[in-house]
Parts: C-alpha cells; structure tokens; sequence
C-alpha cells in the first residue's frame, strides 16, 4: 500500500471519527429532549476499483417506521376512548349512580314515597308541601340532567373546533418541514428535520389516525386512516367541521360515516362519536322519562279536561307528542298547585282540574296518581332501553345505562394505554438514548482517533525521512 492511500484512509478515518464524536456528543446532549431520534453512523469503504482506500459515513437515525406506526395508531385509540371518557365525566358526575340522592332515580323513589305518606294523610297541608318539594326536587334533577347534556355538548363541540384548528396547523407545519428538505437527498439525510417531522405527526395522531408515507427525499405524505389525502408534499389540505360533518377540502371524512374515506379514532373521532351518537340518545332516555311523567299524571288525574296539563307539565303546557325534543329541560311543576302562584296544595289530592276541594278524607284520586307511577309504560326503542317498564325501573336503568358509557370509555382507554407504553416502551429501545452506551462509545472512538493519529504520524515521520534522504 503506497503512502499517499495510507494518507487518505487515515484521513478518512479521522472525519468519520470526529463525526462519530459529534453525534454521541449531540445523543447525550439530547437525551431527554422531546422527539429526538437516537442518531447513529453507517461506515463503508469505498474507492477507485474498490480498493477501500477511504471511509465513507452517513447519519441515520435509528428508528423502526412500522413500529412508529402502530404506536401512532394506539395513541390514536387511547385519543379517542379519553375524550369520550373526559367530556362526559363531568354531566356523569352530577347525574349519580341509580341509589344517589340526587339522582333522577333516588328523586323519583324519593317522591313516590311522599305520594304514599300524602296516600295515608290526605289532608295534611305540611305533607302535601313536603310532596311539593319532592315533585320540585324530581323536577329539577330532569332539569339540571337536561342542561348539564347542552354543556357537555356546547364543550365537545368547541373542542371539536380547537382541534380541527389544530390539525390545520400541524398540516401546514408538516408542508413547510418538507419544504425544508432538500429534493435529490436520501432519507435520513436532514434528521433535525426529520424529528421535527415525526413530532408533528405524532401530535396530528391524537386527533385523528393518520397513515405517514416518505418518497425518496425523506418527505412525508399524510393521509387519514381510510386513504384521503391530507398532505402531498408541500400542499396541505383543509380541514373544516360543520354541522355534524369533517371535510378534508370537498371530501366527506366524517367518522363512522357511510361513504366517506374518513379516520375512526382520535380525539376528533370520539367527540364525533359523543355528538352524533352518546348524547343525542342520553338526551332521548331524559325526554322519555319525562315523557312519562307528564303522561301517567294527565291520564291518572280525572278532573282534567281535554288538552289541560296534569301535576308535571311541558313548561306549564299539557303534553304534546310533537314536541318531546328537549322536554326534560322544559319540565315543571303545574303552577295550579303552587299557592304563591294562585294554586292551592290540595290539588296535589283532588286534581289540577279541581275548582273546589273534595272531601278532606278522600285519597281516591291519590290512589290512581301512585298506581300511574307503578302501571308499565310503552319505552321508545330510541332510548336503547327494554320494554315495559314502570318508571322507576326505567329510571334506575336510565341512570346505571347512562354511567356505563363513561365507565366503558374509561375502560377503553386504560386498555389502549397499555398497548401505548408497550410501543413506547419497544421504540424507546430503538430510538432512545442510552447515555452510559454512549460513554461507552466515546472511549471507542478516542481509541480509534488515537490509532488514525498514529498513523498519520508514522507517515509524516517516513515523508520526512525520505525527504531528507534526497
């Protein structure tokens, strides 16, 4: 081997090394730094007729694309089961379990036992009062349950917004990455950019599932889960959120949707699911129970007349079929029993019809009220709920069917979340940094600058010999 090929391997040998010093240096400096992908080196000899006169070295960044995806993917699941779970906590809470106190169905048992005291002292004012605040305490539970709903969808709504707000943004920062990357380059040739890159996508991921491919550059296209695309290159599209509906440009990818090429999981994907599907049909069993209410009191109470509201009343109005959307918020006590208002308390015992009071011993009209409570009614197959039931039994399912949602969506999300750390966990052996392998290496590429150094200095000392020999 001549003097000037030993001269250009140990030369390239000290570049690969300072090179190799660089990126561990730049590892340990960015251990715990948000996104960053482990750098690694990649040698080959390479040479005129392949003589392996020099070192060729390029950065990589250690990472498994496939595992990278699945991990996105689960965040995606843990995204949507969470939101759901998060954005109803709240309504959940306040509505209690069946035996809470303040929950429709403990109102409900609370003001059928004051009917039965009311049963055996007709014409006891301070009983019939007490059946009164019982009757507004019912009430008021439908009430609250119906507005905490308009909340919970007001929030997951405005949520929605935020996070198609999102979306938009991380597109736009994904176009302007691969902006940034040279055309013509390799994979892997622009890693600052390519963690960049990956950090944004796993951000988009929690909105919605997403599939990431890269071309030859190292520039990523996205699309949604069923195939429409979202980025190409350096043109994002524009996601918007109307109505009940996500469009991608002019496509339809509403998810759960027939026909659209849409996402199914994400924080979009579950807020979707809560508006289109969880809280239109609690809202539904709400309006039933009500339904009920005002329906077993107008047809028990026979002093009514034609089209006149009974004890429970749709805002002071009789029942109207056409009109049960939201009925639970509306409910309220017939004003006819309220003496502050005009009303009197014996009507809780002759009727809301009644113009005078009855005999004071006479619970005939009380009796139909409280078997009206206990006769079976016809559930709408809307509510998801079975078929008859008295209401006490359809509000205790009501109320445990309600607080399943939450406790499923809970449940989901701590499933997912386990298959998350699991990815984590398999790409934090890949992509991660170990700090003390990386000392190690340190010592190994001193030892290799240290042998490079040798040489050169060997050949330095034979030029000079030889030079001085002439």
């Amino acid at each position: 081997m001549s003097i000037s090929s030993s001269l250009l391997i140990s030369q390239s040998g000290l570049r690969a090394t300072e090179l190799r010093a660089g990126l561990v240096s730049a590892n340990i400096a960015n251990a715990q730094t948000e996104g960053y992908v482990r750098r690694g080196v990649e040698q080959t000899s390479v040479g005129a007729g392949g003589d392996g006169r020099t070192v060729d070295v390029q950065v990589v960044r250690r990472v498994d694309e496939r595992l990278v995806g699945m991990s996105r993917s689960a965040q995606s699941d843990v995204s949507y089961h969470e939101t759901r779970a998060e954005m109803l906590n709240s309504y959940l809470t306040s509505l209690g379990e069946p035996n809470d106190a303040l929950s429709p169905a403990a109102r409900l048992s609370t003001f059928t036992a004051g009917m039965d005291l009311l049963m055996n002292n007709p014409a006891d004012t301070s009983v019939q009062r007490d059946v009164l605040n019982r009757a507004d305490g019912l009430v008021r539970s439908l009430n609250d349950a119906s507005m905490n709903l308009d909340q919970v969808r007001a929030s997951t709504r405005d949520d929605t917004f935020t996070r198609v707000e999102q979306v938009n943004r991380s597109l736009q920062t994904l176009a302007q990455l691969n902006a940034q990357i040279t055309p013509g380059s390799s994979i892997g040739s622009s890693p600052d950019i390519m963690d960049q890159v990956s950090l944004e996508l796993s951000r988009l991921s929690e909105h919605m599932d997403i599939t990431a491919r890269y071309d030859a550059t190292g520039r990523v296209n996205v699309q949604t889960g069923e195939g429409t695309e979202l980025l190409v290159q350096t043109d994002a599209v524009e996601v918007s959120f109307v109505g009940l509906t996500i469009m991608a440009g002019d496509i339809d990818i509403t998810p759960a949707r027939d026909g659209a090429r849409g996402f199914s999981s994400g924080g979009i994907a579950g807020n979707l699911a809560l508006l289109s599907e969880d809280l239109p049909q609690m809202e539904r069993q709400l309006d039933e129970m009500a339904s009920a209410l005002v329906q077993a009191f107008e047809d028990a109470d026979e002093s009514l007349g034609a089209g006149a509201a009974g004890l429970f009343t749709d805002g002071g109005n009789a029942f109207n079929a056409a009109n049960l959307d939201g009925l639970a918020g509306r409910l309220a006590v017939n004003d006819a029993v309220r003496p502050e208002t005009g009303g009197a308390l014996w009507r809780l015992r002759d009727g809301m019809g009644a113009a005078a009071q009855g005999p004071a011993g006479d619970a005939a009209q009380l009796d139909a009220f409280i078997r009206a409570l206990d006769t079976p009614f016809a559930v709408a197959p809307e509510t998801g709920l079975g078929s008859p039931q008295r209401l006490s039994d359809y509000a205790a399912s009501m109320v445990g069917d309600q607080q399943k949602v939450g406790v499923r969506a809970r449940a989901d999300a701590e499933q997912a979340t386990v298959s998350l750390r699991a990815f984590e966990s398999a790409r934090g052996e890949i992509e991660g940094v170990n700090v003390d392998q990386e000392l190690q290496k340190l010592l190994e590429i001193e030892q290799a600058y240290s042998a490079n150094a040798k040489v050169l200095s060997s050949l330095s000392s034979m030029v000079d010999d030889l030079l001085a020999a002439f």
